[in-house]
């Protein structure tokens, strides 16, 4: 087990900081929480302590406190909008973003930071219930991972939305796209099994698994609360809190309410039309408008734009991503990735768009990128600017910019494309005006914002040029966005959420009259006028995800409404916090810890393993370590690891040492950040009795070993090619010889994804590797391991047993088709178990090994291999277990493995 261990001790070191530990980071303490934040988020800070506190105080009524003080960590993370909570460590993080937060949540609270806070702090509290007899037996761990943590993914995220619409008054449960979802629906008359919403998994089918188990969840929780009482949320978690995590999941419901989760379910099912056929049969009593399909793929096809040289919008499905053209009714592939809000530029030469980029382990960036026609290249403009969305000058010199800010505020600028330089032209403070999307007008003078304000609103203001002058048009909770202008300038075309249904509004400039364009069961956004300008081309919705449709422009059908205007709310920024520095270690005392017990067969026979473990990381993930040690019956004695990780350099240091009797092994490593892969390096010393070595006293080797990591993916529409190498160099010594030994490894994989519908995936693998040393124990071994975790070492030659090809040189190839996968999305019943797809490969392995390598002693082998994907405890998917055959050209027989995949393992 050591010797394994001391090739790869750090190799797979602690878990990688969440936050940039090289910042300046600063603590602020209230009542419940540590708000922890870095310089330049002071103000946010301030605020996020009042919004934790109310938060606190208004779950503390349904739920009993979380054990200890909460840790909320608030960080500039890039051009992304997200938290996440764990309650293993009272831990909360929050990611300053908040652009376009409309697109994904219901924006209608006080603020992003209400929302988001509010959010996370109910996970808390939800997964951290522990009751009745099982909180005293488990009292003697420490705050122990409560079993509530462990349930149906509905009860966990779909959970958190409910609390927020029952406490708060507003959240994704009540939003117009999660009721333009349902609505589809209950249109469609499909409705998602159980099996489908209740854990992680690789869903292809729409909708996407985060609907699923988010909104429509949502959904599932009220109806228990409609059902049951406005208690039964509580009554569910006493039941649940008391039971193992490992259990038939209808038992809590059948304890709380004598009826199971399965036929909630069904009843939940039955209901949930009910809620909606009024709402459809309105929509439709009104008349319904006359739109045109203009695409088919389905799940998210987005933000038409269109020319002369066609229509081109933005495509993203587990299949492929990027933006599409359609000519004439066919469509192709124009830029390959994740490329977004495309705009063609006036001359209809270029293509506008924004990516973001991994640009640190830390952080991820949105720039902006232009598409040449005519050379068929992409170029990319802004490095660093953070632009997340970008509409060309009518002229087509410059472009104008929407930006982040590391606050979370916005910022719009001007890009002067021959000079390559921004102008800054305003800023929004204090995230009170966040640029959710604008319009630019045809004489280029002014532009149309869809701007964020505190309190909810989100509403269409004109920005003049000359004067910098801010003028609100529509004033009111309903969410505009996408604004677009019409042809000759006098109308502004965007959606808005009247009635929590998108449809497509204009508003007239010269009086500030309202119009209704669209009238649709599902719903109308991100309009765009077609090139010949007899039609608005827009984002629909249809059972098959987002697509685009066109109607026809005709201001005499529009239908005038009035909007009362809402006075907003009056917002004074926060006092700028005064926290004290950062101080990690009051944090690292471990909160729990746990046993550790097996018994397993190994080389030294029946083992028996009994021991205890714990560890501990402090919130902003500068300093974290580990802890195990118990006794080992194969050893007669203890066994021990520890491992600590130091991350304030920007990169993770470790220091590791292990042992269990008379071997132990010590190492101190680094690991090094690259967007397409890494460089890992460490030294390890090893004292360990090798009895092929010297079978009377342990052989001490100092080894150092430089890993080099590169991958990357190529694609174009289904197409996709991965490739990836790993190299592994390593020079050692041994106490006692006076002579430095060498080896290096290496194997190169390419993966191909055929172009087609469905996934046939066609695999190559060439490795090989040579070692300095003469002695047999340190050449390779080119024989399968019948029982392996994770899969089989890159130089292996399946269908041989270990000590077959043997050398210190070696070669490896394998070739290998996989067949698309069966998707099952079935559950073992209630239990947390599930099985996600079923496929199979076959292979042709091939190698040799030698001292020289003899090329004409090359061994063959022919196989198969049937795969099973697996979730465990629902929120840990990507598991599996492989059994696999293989028949070496020569041997008597097949030989067989059994390869176990297990998440985090």
């Amino acid at each position: 087990m050591l010797r394994l261990l001391a090739v790869a001790l750090l190799l797979g070191s602690l878990a990688l900081a969440q936050f940039d530990p090289t910042k300046r980071w600063f603590t602020l303490r209230t009542e419940h929480f540590d708000i922890h934040y870095h310089a330049g988020l002071e103000r946010v800070a301030s605020e996020a302590a009042i919004y934790a506190e109310k938060a606190y105080a208004l779950l503390k009524a349904d739920f009993e406190e979380p054990p200890g003080r909460i840790s909320l960590v608030l960080s500039d993370v890039g051009d992304t909008l997200n938290g996440f909570a764990n309650p293993a460590n009272n831990r909360v993080g929050i990611f300053t973003g908040q652009f376009r937060s409309s697109d994904l949540f219901n924006p209608r609270l006080s603020s992003w930071w209400e929302t988001v806070i509010f959010h996370e702090i109910a996970h808390i509290f939800d997964l951290s219930q522990v009751r009745g007899p099982l909180k005293d037996r488990t009292r003697i761990f420490g705050q122990l991972p409560a079993q509530s943590a462990v349930k149906p993914f509905p009860f966990v995220e779909g959970t958190v939305l409910y609390l927020k619409h029952k406490k708060l008054g507003e959240s994704r449960l009540n939003d117009a796209t999660t009721r333009m979802m349902l609505r589809q629906m209950v249109i469609s008359g499909r409705f998602p099994s159980l099996d489908e919403i209740r854990q992680a998994y690789s869903r292809s089918a729409w909708p996407p698994l985060g609907f699923l188990v988010y909104n429509y969840s949502a959904w599932l929780v009220q109806y228990l609360e409609v059902r049951f009482g406005e208690d039964a949320y509580r009554r569910f978690t006493e039941a649940n809190a008391g039971m193992l995590a490992f259990k038939d999941f209808n038992q809590p419901f059948l304890k709380a309410f004598g009826v199971s989760l399965d036929q909630i379910y069904a009843d939940f099912v039955r209901w949930l039309p009910g809620q909606f056929e009024g709402e459809i049969a309105r929509i439709r009593a009104e008349g319904l408008t006359p739109v045109q399909k203009l695409s088919a793929l389905g799940f998210f096809s987005e933000a038409p734009t269109d020319s002369a040289n066609g229509l081109v919008y933005a495509h993203a499905s587990p299949l492929r991503s990027g933006l599409r053209l359609v000519v004439n009714e066919k469509e192709r592939e124009l830029v390959n990735g994740p490329a977004q809000y495309p705009q063609w530029s006036p001359d209809g030469r270029y293509l506008l768009f924004t990516a973001s980029r991994a640009a640190s382990p830390y952080f991820v960036g949105s720039d902006l990128y232009q598409y040449d026609r005519l050379e068929g290249s992409v170029k990319r403009l802004t490095s660093g600017e953070r632009v997340y969305y970008a509409r060309y000058a009518p002229d087509g010199q410059s472009i104008f910019l929407a930006k982040n800010t590391p606050d979370g505020s916005t910022e719009l600028a001007r890009y002067f494309i021959e000079l390559g330089r921004i102008q800054p032209l305003r800023s929004f403070p204090h995230q009170d005006g966040v640029v959710h999307s604008f319009a630019v007008a045809p004489d280029g003078n002014s532009l149309v914002l869809s701007l964020l304000r505190r309190g909810g609103f989100q509403d269409l203001y004109r920005y003049t040029l000359q004067t910098g002058a801010l003028t609100p048009l529509t004033q009111d909770k309903n969410v505009e966005a996408d604004p677009v202008f019409s042809p000759d300038g006098r109308y502004v075309i965007y959606s808005s959420d009247v009635n929590r249904v998108y449809n497509l509004y204009a508003y007239r400039l010269e009086d500030g009259a309202v119009f209704q364009v669209t009238n649709l069961l599902t719903g109308a956004l991100q309009p765009t006028i077609s090139h010949s300008k007899q039609h608005l081309i827009f984002t629909g919705y249809d059972e098959a995800g987002y697509n685009l449709y066109q109607v026809a422009y005709d201001p005499r059908t529009w239908k005038r409404i009035a909007l009362e205007r809402e006075p907003l709310p009056e917002f004074r920024p926060a006092e700028a916090a005064q926290g004290e520095a950062y101080n990690p270690f009051p944090y690292l005392r471990p909160l729990y810890w746990l046993p550790t017990a097996g018994i397993g067969v190994g080389g030294f026979g029946l083992s028996a393993v009994l021991g205890a473990s714990f560890a501990a990381s402090d919130p902003v993930g500068i300093h974290a370590y580990s802890v195990g040690a118990g006794f080992d019956s194969n050893f007669r004695g203890v066994y021990y690891n520890l491992a600590y990780q130091y991350a304030g350099l920007g990169f993770p240091l470790v220091l590791q040492a292990v042992g269990a009797g008379r071997d132990s092994a010590q190492g101190v490593g680094a690991s090094f950040w690259s967007a397409q892969g890494g460089l890992d390096m460490q030294y390890v010393r090893t004292d360990l009795l090798e009895p092929a070595l010297d079978p009377n006293q342990n052989t001490v080797t100092h080894a150092f070993s430089a890993r080099i990591r590169v991958s990357d993916t190529t694609a174009s529409d289904l197409f996709r090619l991965r490739s990836s190498l790993s190299l592994l160099g390593t020079a050692f010594v041994r106490e006692g010889s006076p002579d430095w030994r060498y080896s290096v490894q290496g194997a190169l994989g390419l993966q191909m994804r055929l172009p087609l519908e469905a996934t046939h995936v066609i695999g190559l693998r060439l490795g090989g590797g040579f070692t300095t040393s003469p002695l047999a124990y340190d050449g390779f071994d080119l024989g399968a391991l019948p029982l392996v975790a994770g899969g089989q070492p890159p130089l292996a030659v399946r269908g041989y047993a270990p000590g077959q090809l043997r050398g210190q040189q070696a070669l490896v190839g394998s070739l290998e088709y996989r067949l698309p996968p069966w998707s099952l999305e079935r559950g073992l019943g209630n239990w947390p178990v599930f099985f996600d797809d079923l496929s199979l490969a076959v292979f042709m392995d091939a190698g040799v090994a030698g001292s020289p390598l003899r090329l004409e002693q090359t061994r063959f082998s022919l196989g198969a291999e049937l795969r099973l994907g697996l979730t465990l405890f629902y929120l840990a998917p990507g598991g599996s277990v492989a059994l696999g055959g293989a028949q070496g050209l020569g041997e008597a027989g097949p030989r067989f493995y059994l390869s176990l995949l297990l998440p985090g393992l």
